[in-house]
C-alpha cells in the first residue's frame, strides 16, 4: 500500500487534490498523503512491540518464542516507517527497528544480560515511535478525536509508566523488592514478638530466640514435643521459603493464621523436636550470608542445647524452595572442605551430628530459578526476580559456587529429595538424586507425575492427601537413618 499521493491539502474530514477528487482521510506527510488504513497498521505494530517486550521480560522460559516475535515486529516496523515517513523520522525509526534487530538476535545467541535489557529498552522505544507516529498521522478533523484525546493520554501514560518500571527492573530488580519490604516482609533486628513460651498443639513453643547479633531476622521459634524436654529426641531444623526475599519462620506452623499445612505437626508427632528459622533477606543480604546465618543459628542451638532440651548430636535439617538452597549449601559446606575453602566459610558442626537433609521444592541450581517445569509465567516471573536478588546471575563462576548439585560429595547427608511437578524444580530435584546416587548416598526422590495429581511448587505447605503421603514417606526414610 502507499502511504503517498500528489499534492493535497487538509479540508474539512476529507482531503482534496488539486483537481478537487477526495481522496481517503489522512494526513499530510511531506508532499504525500498517510491513509488512514496506514496509520493504523503503524498503531498496532507499536502496540504489538510494546507488548512483546512487556512479555519478553514476563515470560523467562519462552525466551526464544517471544524473541523471534520482537525481531518479526520491528523488521514490520521498518518496512511501515520507510513507506509512511520521510526525513528524519523515518531515519529514526528505520535505525531505531534495526538496532532491535541486531541487539535481540545478539540476545538470543549469546545470552548476556546487558544484551536483554539493552533490547527491552529498543524494543519499548521502537514501540512508542511507531504510536507516537500514528497519533501524529490522525485526522484533525476527525470528531472522535475530542472524545478519544483523554482516555488515550491516560492509557499512554499508564504504558509508560509500565514499560519504565520494566526497563529499570530488568536491570536490576533490586529496588522492586526493596520496595516490597517497605510496605511488608523485611530485614529487622526486632523480633516480631517478645520472647516468650505458650502450648501449641500440646507441644512447648518458645517463639522469637534471638540466635545471633550481626545480621537481621536473627531469630527462631523452638517446640518440644509434647512439652517434655527432658526426653531426648533428633531435631528437626527448618527453613522457610520465599525466594530469599520474603518469607518466615512461622509460615505453615501450627501457631500460625495461614491455614496452610504444618510441616511441624507431623514431625512433633513422629518424635522430633522442632526448630524454624528466619533469616536475613536479599538484597541487601546476598549469597553466601544466608549459609553464614545458619551457621550461627547451629551453634547457638549447640551451645544452648541443654537450655531448650534439644539432641544437637541427631540433626536433620529441612528446607522449602529458597530455603532447600540454603540447608543444601551449608550441608555441602560442611562435607565439602575444598568448597568451604573456596567459598570462604568455615564448618560450624561435626558432621557425624548431621543426620539428613530434606528437600522441599528446593531451587537448587539458582541459574534455571526463573525456568520452572512446567509452565508457570507467575512462578517464572518471580523466581527470575528473587534468583537475581540473591545473587548475580550473570556470574558463571558465582551461579557454579551456587549449584547444590554440582558440589556435592560422598560424604554428604542422605537426603530425602520431593517437589511437585506444575511451576517449579522436579528436574532439579531428579538431577541431586541421580548424583547423590553417583557419589553413593543414600536418598528418595519423591515425585508425582501430573497423571496422579497436580501439584504445584512447595504442595506439601498445603493440605491434601499427597501432603499427607509425603509427610508419611519423609518419616519413613528419617527413621531408617536418624
Amino acid at each position: 500500500m502507499n502511504c503517498t499521493g500528489n499534492d493535497t491539502r487538509l479540508l474539512g474530514s476529507a482531503l482534496e487534490n488539486e483537481e478537487g477528487k477526495t481522496v481517503p482521510d489522512g494526513i499530510e506527510v511531506g508532499a504525500g498523503h498517510r491513509t488512514r488504513a496506514m496509520t493504523t497498521a503503524l498503531a498496532v505494530t507499536g502496540g504489538i512491540s510494546v507488548v512483546l517486550a512487556w512479555l519478553e521480560f514476563v515470560l523467562i522460559r519462552q525466551q526464544l518464542a517471544v524473541g523471534l516475535w520482537v525481531i518479526a515486529a520491528a523488521a514490520v516496523a521498518i518496512v511501515l516507517v520507510r513507506v509512511c515517513s520521510a526525513g528524519k523520522p523515518a531515519a529514526l525509526g528505520t535505525g531505531l527497528g534495526g538496532f532491535v534487530v541486531v541487539a535481540q538476535a545478539a540476545w538470543l545467541v549469546t545470552g548476556i544480560h546487558a544484551l536483554w535489557v539493552t533490547t527491552l529498552t529498543a524494543a519499548t522505544a521502537l514501540g512508542y515511535f511507531l504510536l507516537a507516529s500514528a497519533w501524529a498521522g490522525r485526522s484533525e478533523a476527525s470528531t472522535r478525536r475530542a472524545a478519544t484525546a483523554i482516555p488515550a493520554d491516560f492509557a499512554a501514560a499508564i504504558a509508560l509508566v509500565v514499560s519504565a518500571s520494566i526497563v529499570s527492573t530488568a536491570a536490576s530488580p533490586a529496588p522492586l523488592v526493596r520496595s516490597l519490604h517497605a510496605v511488608g516482609q523485611s530485614n529487622s533486628f526486632e523480633p516480631d514478638a517478645e520472647t516468650g513460651t505458650t502450648m501449641v498443639d500440646g507441644a512447648r513453643l518458645t517463639n522469637d530466640v534471638e540466635y545471633g547479633s550481626t545480621l537481621p531476622n536473627s531469630f527462631l521459634d523452638i517446640y518440644i514435643a509434647d512439652d517434655d524436654p527432658s526426653v531426648s529426641r533428633p531435631t528437626y531444623i527448618t527453613i522457610h521459603g520465599g525466594g530469599w526475599i520474603v518469607g518466615d519462620k512461622t509460615d505453615g506452623a501450627p501457631s500460625s493464621d495461614s491455614g496452610g499445612a504444618s510441616w511441624a505437626g507431623p514431625m512433633l508427632d513422629a518424635g522430633y523436636n522442632v526448630v524454624s528459622v528466619n533469616y536475613a533477606f536479599a538484597p541487601s543480604y546476598r549469597f553466601p550470608t544466608q549459609t553464614n546465618q545458619l551457621g550461627q543459628a547451629m551453634q547457638f542451638l549447640e551451645t544452648n542445647a541443654d537450655t531448650y532440651g534439644l539432641d544437637m548430636s541427631r540433626v536433620v535439617l529441612a528446607g522449602t524452595s529458597a530455603g532447600g538452597h540454603i540447608v543444601g549449601n551449608y550441608a555441602t559446606v560442611q562435607t565439602n572442605s575444598d568448597y568451604a575453602r573456596a567459598l570462604g566459610i568455615e564448618p560450624t558442626m561435626d558432621r557425624s551430628s548431621l543426620k539428613a537433609v530434606v528437600f522441599e521444592s528446593a531451587a537448587l541450581d539458582v541459574g534455571r530459578a526463573g525456568a520452572p517445569q512446567s509452565p508457570s509465567p507467575s512462578n517464572g516471573f518471580f523466581f527470575d526476580v528473587a534468583a537475581r536478588n540473591y545473587l548475580d546471575t550473570t556470574d558463571t563462576a558465582l551461579l557454579a559456587q551456587a549449584n547444590v548439585i554440582d558440589n556435592v560429595t560422598a560424604d554428604f547427608p542422605p537426603s530425602f529429595i520431593s517437589d511437585g511437578n506444575t511451576g517449579t524444580f522436579p528436574d532439579q530435584a531428579a538431577e541431586l538424586s541421580a548424583e547423590l546416587d553417583r557419589v553413593g548416598v543414600a536418598n528418595r526422590l519423591n515425585l508425582y507425575s501430573k497423571n496422579e495429581a497436580r501439584l504445584d511448587h512447595s504442595f506439601m505447605s498445603v493440605d491434601s492427601q499427597w501432603t499427607d503421603e509425603y509427610s508419611r514417606l519423609e518419616i519413613e526414610f528419617l527413621g531408617s537413618i536418624v
